[in-house]
C-alpha cells in the first residue's frame, strides 16, 4: 500500500492530519476566549472598584504622611528636635535617649522614646512644656505621650508653694507606634 502512494497522496494525507491537529488547537483556543470573555464581563468591575478604592486610599496615606513630618529619610529623634526648635514651643535643645522597642500587640510595634532638657540646671514654663506636648501629638498621628515627670526647680520649695514658682524640670516618655510589615491578604475571587 505504501508502495502505491504518490507525492500528492502523501500531500493529501498530511494535509488531513495537519487539519486535524489545527481543528484540535482552534477549538481549544475557542474554548479558552470564551472563559476569558466570561472572566472579562464577571470579574472586571469587582477588580476596578478595588482598584479605586486602593488609589483613594493611597491618597489619603500620602496626605497623612506629608501632614504628619515623618519622611522616610528623617528618624522620630530628628521629628522630636524640630518640635522642641518651635516658636510656639521654645523649648531649645533636648535629649532623646536611644529607643526601646516592644512588640505588644502582634504586628504592631512600639518604640518608646525618652526625651529631657539638655539643660539640667534650668527650668522650663508649664505653658512651654504644655505646648512641647500638644505639638507632639498634634502633628503626628503615631507619636503619643505616655508619660511625664515634673519636679520643681527649686530644690528646698515647700509643698504650698510648688505652684507659685513656674520653672520645672521635666521627662517625657512618648511611644511611637508603627504597623509591621505583613503580607497582604488574599484576593477573594
Amino acid at each position: 500500500m505504501l508502495a502505491k502512494m504518490t507525492l500528492a497522496r502523501w500531500i493529501i494525507v498530511l494535509s488531513l492530519l495537519a487539519a486535524v491537529g489545527l481543528g484540535y488547537y482552534g477549538y481549544s483556543m475557542h474554548a479558552r476566549r470564551l472563559s476569558l470573555e466570561d472572566a472579562l464581563t464577571r470579574e472586571v468591575h469587582e477588580i476596578a472598584l478595588d482598584l479605586r478604592n486602593l488609589a483613594r486610599r493611597h491618597s489619603v496615606l500620602t496626605k497623612q504622611l506629608d501632614r504628619e513630618g515623618f519622611k522616610e529619610q528623617s528618624d522620630p529623634a530628628t521629628y522630636i528636635r524640630a518640635i522642641a526648635a518651635n516658636a510656639a514651643v521654645l523649648m531649645g535643645d533636648v535629649t532623646v535617649a536611644p529607643p526601646s522597642e516592644a512588640e505588644h500587640i502582634r504586628g504592631i510595634l512600639d518604640t518608646r522614646y525618652t526625651i529631657s532638657s539638655s539643660s539640667f540646671d534650668r527650668g522650663y514654663p508649664r505653658l512651654n512644656i504644655a505646648n512641647f506636648l500638644y505639638k507632639l501629638e498634634s502633628e503626628s498621628r503615631r507619636m503619643r505621650v505616655t508619660r511625664l515627670r515634673m519636679d520643681p526647680e527649686a530644690k528646698n520649695l515647700k509643698p504650698e508653694n510648688v505652684l507659685d514658682v513656674d520653672s520645672w524640670r521635666w521627662e517625657v516618655e512618648v511611644t511611637s507606634r508603627t504597623k509591621l510589615e505583613t503580607p497582604p491578604p488574599a484576593v477573594k475571587r
